[in-house]
């Protein structure tokens, strides 16, 4: 008797024996979710869907050899990266500012770039971050990765929670700085 996968790992199984259909199944199981990242860090649809088909691709070129634990952390993390990439991109050619790499900047003033080199470092870091998040309230946790995952500007995700900007510059203000004590107090 077989068992049933979960559609996560039909997928898996899908582009570990190279079918097609792996990306229409993944496109139809995560594609809305993927299109939701990639449109708010580049605020671009074209842009947007050229960085999701261009995770479908990693995917296709990377599942085989590796099988992700979490396949919609994988893909997520997948966009999210070929996003930034295109924006940092797309700046380098206009040379303007934008908000999407002003959070970046912002969060950035808590980590210590020394962190982000060693691959030890790095797995430890995402550790102190899932442990900072973890003991927020829902709220403010909604308020830290739509800022600082989903890069949506301040009056977006005051809209978002019927509360003015004001507010959620206060409270991503006051989470930057608890998440620098908190990283500061874990090593």
């Amino acid at each position: 008797m077989s068992e049933k996968l979960t559609p996560e790992e039909n997928i898996i199984e899908l582009f570990r024996n190279g079918s097609e259909d792996a990306i229409r199944e993944t496109q139809r199981v995560y594609g809305a979710y993927l299109h939701t990242i990639a449109e708010g860090i580049l605020r671009d649809r074209q842009d947007a869907e050229e960085c999701v088909n261009d995770t479908y691709l990693r995917a296709w070129e990377s599942i085989p050899k590796t099988r992700p634990g979490n396949l919609k952390a994988y893909l997520a993390k997948l966009t999210r990266n070929l996003s930034i990439s295109r924006l940092r991109n797309n700046q380098a050619k206009k040379r303007g500012g934008d908000a999407v790499i002003t959070s970046y900047e912002e969060l950035s003033e808590c980590i210590p770039d020394k962190r982000l080199h060693e691959e030890a470092d790095r797995a430890q870091l995402k550790a102190q971050i899932e442990s900072f998040l973890r003991n927020l309230s829902k709220e403010k946790r909604f308020i830290f990765l739509k800022r600082y995952w989903f890069s949506c500007s301040v009056a977006e995700i005051a809209d978002r929670i019927s509360k003015d900007e004001r507010y959620v510059s206060n409270q991503l203000y006051e989470l930057k700085k608890k998440l620098r004590k908190h990283l500061e107090g874990s090593r």
